[in-house]
Formats: C-alpha cells, sequence, structure tokens
C-alpha cells in the first residue's frame, strides 16, 4: 500500500481512495448505496417518518469521487440560492463534506433537504489541530459556534474551537440550514468498524464516543435532527466492481 502523505497520495488516478473512512465511504455510496440509505434514514426519526428517497450527491465515481465545501456542496444539493446565506453565516473554508444526500420528499409537500455526512474509521480522526483561520474569519465562526450552542443548551464555555472544531463546524452547519434559512437538513456521522487500516470495535466506538460527548458539552443532549450509523467495513476491491 502506498505511503500516505496527502490528498494525492491517499487516492489513485481515478480519486478512488486507498483506505481508511475516505475509502469506506466511496464503497457505501457508489456500491452500497441502498444499504447506506436505509441505515441513514432509519438512524434519524424526523427523516425517516417523512418516507424520503435518498439521492447520494457526492463522493460519486462519475465525479472521480469529489468532496464538496462552501458554495461547492450547495451547488451539489442543489441549493445554489443559499450560498451567499452561507458566505454571511461562515466564511470561506468551510467542512469538506465526506458525503452528501439529497432528501426527496413528496408527502406532505414536495421539499427537498440536505443531508450532511461526517465518516470517521477510527476515533483518532474525531480529533484535529483545532480553528487556524485569520482573526477576521475567527471572529464570524465564533459568533457561529456561539448560536450553535445557545441553540443546543451547550455551555458557553466549551471549548469548541479546540481538538473538537471539526465536529462542532459540523453542529454549525446543520444549524444554519435549520434555524437561519430554513432548510429540512440532516448530520449523520457515519463510524466504520473493523477498518483493516485502523480497526475499531462498536464497543471502542461507544467508549471513545462518550468521552467527545463530554469533552465537547452534549452528555445528555440530544442534538436535533441528528444521528449515528454503524457500518462494518468493506474491502477496496469493490470499488473496482462493476
Amino acid at each position: 500500500m502506498p505511503i500516505l502523505t496527502g490528498r494525492s497520495a491517499r487516492v489513485d488516478d481515478k480519486g478512488r481512495a486507498y483506505a481508511g473512512s475516505q475509502l469506506q465511504i466511496q464503497i457505501y455510496v457508489n456500491r452500497r448505496h441502498e444499504e447506506l440509505s436505509l441505515s441513514v434514514t432509519n438512524a434519524l426519526p424526523s427523516l425517516v417518518s417523512l418516507n424520503p428517497r435518498l439521492r447520494w450527491a457526492s463522493p460519486l465515481e462519475e465525479d472521480n469521487f469529489i468532496e464538496y465545501q462552501d458554495k461547492t456542496f450547495l451547488s451539489a444539493a442543489g441549493m445554489d440560492h443559499l450560498a451567499e446565506s452561507l458566505r454571511e453565516f461562515w466564511p470561506r473554508g468551510g467542512p469538506t463534506w465526506d458525503a452528501l444526500a439529497v432528501t426527496e420528499i413528496t408527502s406532505p409537500a414536495n421539499h427537498n433537504g440536505v443531508v450532511l455526512v461526517e465518516a470517521k474509521s477510527h476515533p483518532d480522526e474525531i480529533y484535529g489541530s483545532g480553528c487556524r483561520a485569520s482573526p477576521e474569519s475567527r471572529k464570524r465562526i465564533e459568533a457561529a459556534l456561539d448560536q450553535t450552542k445557545r441553540w443546543l443548551g451547550v455551555s458557553e464555555n466549551t471549548n469548541w474551537t479546540g481538538p473538537l472544531y471539526q465536529s462542532a463546524n459540523r453542529l454549525s452547519h446543520l444549524y444554519f440550514f435549520r434555524e437561519i434559512v430554513k432548510i429540512p437538513a440532516w448530520l449523520v456521522n457515519i463510524y466504520f468498524l473493523n477498518d483493516p487500516h485502523s480497526p475499531t470495535s462498536r464497543e471502542e466506538w461507544n467508549q471513545a464516543l462518550s468521552q467527545v460527548m463530554a469533552e465537547i458539552g452534549l452528555r445528555g443532549i440530544v442534538v436535533p435532527h441528528a444521528g449515528e450509523v454503524f457500518l462494518e467495513a468493506k474491502d477496496r476491491t469493490e470499488l473496482f466492481e462493476m
């Protein structure tokens, strides 16, 4: 297996990832989308009750498995009209989404929404180096994070710009859709089990996520329109099957 030192080293010339959560979400979106859609909808009570159809918008094989952020993720979801509102809420350089799905809902009214997906293959992936935005951008980010904390009932003293900043900014984008632009949106964290690159059992995930919830101030708090999915990791050879 190649040494993974950067994005170009993590994927082949077709955009197929070599390992980790990037590979696993590619497999599920492109080879196991029905299983993925069922798992996602079942993890979201407020979505499954609408009997939606999920149309996966990324990472698609036909687009070289590209992952989207900022205006491009809105375009992928067919929501270009929200670009200005997103710019006002969050500066350029927002989350890069591991996967996106459009929710096609026919009842009670034709109204599409979006499922935002964050995927991990082992607990260490959840932690990062924190917010590195410029001072001007950081002001806007902190304002958005504070709004999200109030929405969820999280203490304002909880650090959301440190190692768990990635989780926090995903929550803020759920808040953006639900509370600012009033678009149906759901956030799903997908955790892969027994990835050969970094094996993690369900029990290990449960222990790690309990600690994460405590550190981010969400222990005992139910995040509306958010859910967790646990999926068994698959072999990369699936991406070569037609």
